[in-house]
């Protein structure tokens, strides 16, 4: 009889990550990207590494490559074949606060927000029409990014519009990034090490503090789409309507090129010239003020972020870095918890220092000194097929 596996798919702006999971177990992952205008694959099973040049052009034609590889590699023998593809759905809209299996009427709707949040939605349904290409005979879903926030208290949902409006038009506070703080709390619970009150700083391409009670989440930075909150790589964060409004009028944008540019020319990007935050601690490190200033102002919003956050459980407990940056940059942890004393929490240097990309949960407070902060490698891809797993069974 052939097994049933699963495929996770979590595609970002210029890579494509993909997992197969044999039950609870993750057989392999492949991330592909760029490398030097070619579409590179990095294949991993267990703690063997290796890369593959492809001869893909586009990495939107990933699923093609995925198929083959998986078959080269024996990752897929006999008369195995995946059964459920998972794909992450970042969708503005209070139809996609749960898991769906993606359903001609499901992709309907996907189709009919894209208008409202273009960058992630025609990601997302160009990623399945490909998958569907390929991988024909399998179920697909759609994995929600915001069903942890559902759980959100009514104060946490609104904007201060009209609620008639707001309910007719379905304007939300939807949150996001909701299975990389679920992956943490899941991990935090597994080993113990979970208390009352959390605040979880995810920092990557996108940034995010969420706020979470007892396992469940209180609120989010990000709001009706990813673009609310603290300054991001290249997103602007929360923004004035009118300085909006001013930029497409001066500019001369259209809709569609406000919003990319809003998405993809500023944050660290605008202010500083580079969206990595490593190229900037360099050229900060050469006296370079722009750099500076995209810097201070990054970590000062992340700062006032959580500070709100903390507000919002009445105190905290516990401060959790995740996410590519929030794990590997100590310089950026140090930064960023600099100024929380008044919280209680302070650094352990030495641990912080040593800590970079860790494979399991790491303390980096000082002891006695502090409450605990943690360093937590988050797996979307396990959270995604857990999912998978509970939607497939009822």
């Amino acid at each position: 009889m052939a097994k049933s596996l699963v495929l996770v798919s979590n595609p970002g702006s210029a890579s494509r990550k993909y997992a197969l999971y044999d039950g609870n177990v993750c057989r392999a992952r492949l991330h592909f990207e760029y490398d030097r205008g070619h579409v590179i694959c990095t294949i991993i099973e267990d703690q063997d590494r290796k890369t593959v040049q492809t001869d893909l052009q586009d990495i939107a034609d990933a699923p093609s490559a995925t198929v083959t590889l998986l078959n080269e590699h024996n990752l897929l023998v006999d008369d195995e074949q995946v059964d459920s593809v998972g794909l992450r759905i970042v969708a503005p809209s209070s139809y996609f606060l749960e898991d769906k299996e993606l359903t001609h009427e499901v992709v309907g709707k996907l189709e009919q927000l894209k208008m409202y949040a273009p960058l992630h939605i025609t990601a997302s349904l160009q990623e399945l029409y490909k998958l569907r290409e390929h991988f024909a005979h399998a179920k697909m879903y759609g994995v929600s990014d915001s069903a942890f926030h559902h759980t959100k208290p009514d104060r946490a949902w609104n904007y201060g519009l009209p609620l008639e409006d707001a309910d007719r038009l379905d304007i939300k506070r939807f949150g996001y990034h909701g299975l990389a703080v679920e992956s943490a709390i899941h991990q935090l619970r597994g080993v113990e090490k979970l208390t009352p009150k959390v605040v979880v700083v995810h920092l990557g391409s996108g940034d995010s503090v969420s706020a979470v009670y007892h396992g469940k989440s209180v609120d989010n930075t990000m709001g009706y789409s990813p673009l609310e909150g603290p300054i991001m790589s290249t997103r602007s964060g929360s923004l004035d309507i009118s300085a909006a409004q001013v930029l497409q009028a001066e500019l001369g944008f259209s809709n569609d090129q406000l919003d990319e540019y809003l998405n993809h020319s500023c944050g660290l990007l605008g202010l500083g010239g580079s969206s990595d935050i490593r190229e900037l601690l360099s050229r900060e490190e050469l006296g370079n003020h722009q750099a500076r200033l995209a810097l201070d102002t990054y970590i000062y919003g992340i700062q006032k972020a959580i500070g709100s956050m903390s507000a919002t459980l009445g105190g905290i407990d516990q401060l959790v870095f995740t996410g590519t940056v929030g794990e590997r940059s100590a310089t950026i942890r140090k930064r960023i918890v600099h100024s929380l004393a008044y919280l209680d929490l302070v650094l352990d240097s030495a641990t912080n220092k040593q800590c970079f990309d860790p494979k399991e949960l790491t303390l980096i407070s000082r002891l006695t000194h502090s409450k605990p902060i943690h360093v937590v490698p988050i797996d979307e891809d396990a959270e995604i097929a857990h999912h998978l797993h509970v939607v497939t069974a009822m």
